[in-house]
């Protein structure tokens, strides 16, 4: 239960900060809001009446939105689509804007709780009857060398032991403030979800400040952005299994951050939990930009073509396209959801 509250508790901030950011700058541009929306029509009740704005909750809780006054309309005075280009678009823009300020926020919180020594490598857990374990490999071991190989990050080590498979050899391993080395044969053929030693790996933590806190953070929301921006790239070369690039609905979400608060509480640490959020936030952002009509980057697909063409379409016709993508986005979010069930995404153990 502490799990699930968590969980509706974050995607509820994510959402409530996106639409957030569209309310903050339509009332900053003078544009009137007639209603904020928690999950998608149709409406259950309204919360409250503010400032001539409705906030209601809705029954899909699959999002929110914000809807201003005149958004396909522009002869109503003081809406949106009778706005000047620069402040639809900031509008539109501001909502993806304040999860990428979000997804920030979480990694630098990630980062100052626990930032990852990406230099020296952990073991965080051991297999039973693993090599690792028979050599007597303890979580929380730094893998030093394995023979005289240096391990200074998780690709050498790889390297390493791929180079090693089926021939005897030796782990050397900093347990407290001594050394230990541990022999043992790594596998040709270990078992499903298991490396060929049998152990998994993380980075050690150190200690941080604010500014650096937030440089990590900042390069985390970008890498994030540019994994996203690529993937396609990526699966259309191989590089990437299908399975790998999956979307996941709130179930696979939900599932994430049970898997990620099990290993955080196990640290004492919400480091993972954090990074999740990150993604999460991220990854709403760069959704909402897709140009696909009811989306924020379809409406500014719109407001893109009246720049360079100097007329903006017809507003039935603009209105029209948002409604059939309306339809289109939550069919393909029931799909998303519903594949959460019937195929569930594997997460490491």
């Amino acid at each position: 239960m502490t799990d699930f509250v968590l969980f509706a508790l974050v995607l509820g901030a994510l959402i409530v900060g996106h639409e957030l950011g569209h309310f903050i700058a339509a009332r900053l541009t003078n544009v009137r809001v007639k209603e904020f929306g928690l999950g998608f029509p149709p409406r259950l009740v309204t919360l409250f009446e503010a400032g001539g704005t409705r906030f209601t909750l809705n029954l899909i809780p699959l999002g929110g939105f914000v809807r201003p006054d005149g958004e396909d309309d522009p002869s109503v005075e003081d809406g949106l689509a009778a706005a000047n280009k620069r402040t639809r678009a900031a509008v539109l823009i501001a909502g993806p804007l304040a999860n990428v300020l979000l997804a920030v926020v979480a990694f630098t919180a990630a980062y100052k709780f626990a930032a990852p020594d990406p230099e020296l490598v952990l073991i965080t857990s051991v297999e039973p009857g693993s090599p690792a374990a028979s050599a007597g490999a303890l979580a929380k071991d730094i893998i030093l060398a394995i023979d005289q190989v240096e391990i200074n990050n998780f690709q050498t080590l790889q390297e390493a032991i791929n180079d090693r498979l089926g021939d005897p050899t030796s782990m050397l391993v900093r347990r407290g403030e001594e050394l230990v080395r541990l022999p043992m044969t790594p596998r040709l053929n270990p078992p499903e979800g298991q490396g060929p030693v049998g152990v998994t790996l993380g980075n050690p933590t150190r200690a941080v400040g604010w500014l650096e806190a937030i440089g990590l953070g900042l390069n985390s929301t970008r890498f994030q952005f540019t994994a996203m921006v690529y993937l396609p790239s990526r699966l259309i070369r191989g590089e990437l299994a299908p399975e790998e690039a999956r979307i996941s609905g709130l179930k696979g979400m939900y599932d994430m951050m049970v898997w990620a608060g099990q290993i955080d509480r196990s640290s004492q640490r919400p480091f993972l939990t954090l990074n999740l959020i990150g993604v999460i936030s991220a990854g709403l952002a760069l959704a909402n930009l897709l140009p696909i009509p009811a989306l924020d980057g379809g409406r500014l697909m719109f407001v893109g073509f009246e720049a360079v063409f100097g007329k903006r379409a017809l507003p039935e016709h603009e209105g029209l396209a948002h409604t059939v993508g309306f339809m289109v986005l939550l069919a393909l979010i029931i799909y998303v959801n519903l594949q959460d069930f019937i195929n569930p995404i594997n997460l490491p153990r």
